[in-house]
């Protein structure tokens, strides 16, 4: 999508702040690191090449004790299933990892007992699910991904039964961003064990225009509803898709929400005759200009919301962006 020139300009601008302390996939050198490798794969380029390996190596030797999938250990943990499972490099996950995946483990075995840890750790269900690509089944990680999921269910049908009352005063816009990232988890992982309840209950919500509609909150309901042969919520899910495109404003968006509703419209293309009428153009031919778009107080760089994550989807489309 965007050419060698722009690529090589984008890696030079990454490459400029992998000083960055933090060795995090979101906002550090993990993410930059992707970044590289994925770069360097499309350009068949060892330099880049080198300059990737070189700086998820730092990664992996710095200490923390922080195990979440944003900015700690779990996060480096994903990249590094990743980079085996696309032979990137070759390696055994255990020779390199098997402290650090002790310490998740010993970190997230008992969260029940810790409410407050349950929200802020749910994507730590994509490290925890990507492991199952390289290691057998696992009862200890499986328990562990059924008590977070279990968790942000009870928290949002807790949220959603709320959800009329005048004197709610919750922050509905953070509640639904968590629904979505539970039926995305949902998506990622296969989970079959979800609870109806808490689809149902946003459905009701949604069905009595309480809530606004969401391209994406419609895309991944309506891909775990056929994976599950549910079709009850049929209006939910073309309401939210087709208000959703109608909704969107490009001029509007940061540049990960760009990235991010163009690889659904891009999916879903087929199915919308009018898709190039939406379409987000993120062909931009200057790096600042692309910056200018990124979320306030964000690093640029970053795999969450900056550059990190734009020459990701740039160069390799079919790409899981987490």
């Amino acid at each position: 999508m965007i050419n060698e020139a722009m690529i090589r300009k984008i890696v030079d601008e990454l490459w400029l702040n992998t000083t960055i302390n933090s060795s995090g996939l979101y906002n550090g050198k993990a993410g930059v690191a992707l970044a590289l490798f994925e770069a360097a794969r499309s350009l068949e380029d060892e330099s880049i090449e080198n300059k990737a390996f070189d700086l998820f190596q730092e990664c992996l030797i710095r200490t923390t004790n922080d195990s979440s999938f944003e900015e700690g250990l779990s996060g480096i943990g994903y990249l590094l299933i990743y980079l085996i499972r696309h032979r990137f490099i070759d390696a055994d996950f255990d020779d390199i990892f098997n402290e650090q995946y002790k310490k998740i483990i010993n970190d997230l075995n008992h969260i029940e007992k810790h409410p407050s840890k349950l929200l802020i750790s749910s994507k730590t269900i994509y490290f925890l699910s990507a492991l199952k690509d390289i290691h057998s089944e696992n009862l200890q990680t499986n328990q562990i991904i059924e008590k977070i999921f279990r968790g942000i269910e009870l928290y949002l049908s807790l949220q959603f039964f709320d959800w009329k009352d005048i004197h709610y005063i919750n922050d509905k816009v953070y509640i639904l961003q968590t629904f979505e990232t539970y039926l995305k988890l949902i998506d990622f992982t296969g989970y079959k064990d979800f609870s109806e309840h808490t689809i149902s209950s946003y459905a009701n919500l949604y069905r009595s225009n309480r809530i606004a509609s969401s391209l994406s909150i419609g895309y991944h309901l309506d891909k775990i509803t056929r994976q599950n042969q549910i079709t009850q919520y049929c209006d939910v899910i073309d309401s939210n898709i087709s208000y959703g495109i109608k909704n969107i404003r490009s001029n509007l968006l940061s540049l990960d929400e760009k990235i991010n509703l163009t690889m659904i419209i891009e999916d879903r293309r087929e199915n919308y005759e009018d898709a190039h009428l939406i379409f987000i153009d993120l062909k931009e031919k200057s790096v600042e200009k692309i910056k200018k778009t990124i979320r306030a107080n964000c690093p640029y760089y970053g795999y969450q919301y900056g550059l990190a994550r734009y020459l990701i989807y740039g160069v390799n489309k079919n790409a899981v962006l987490t």
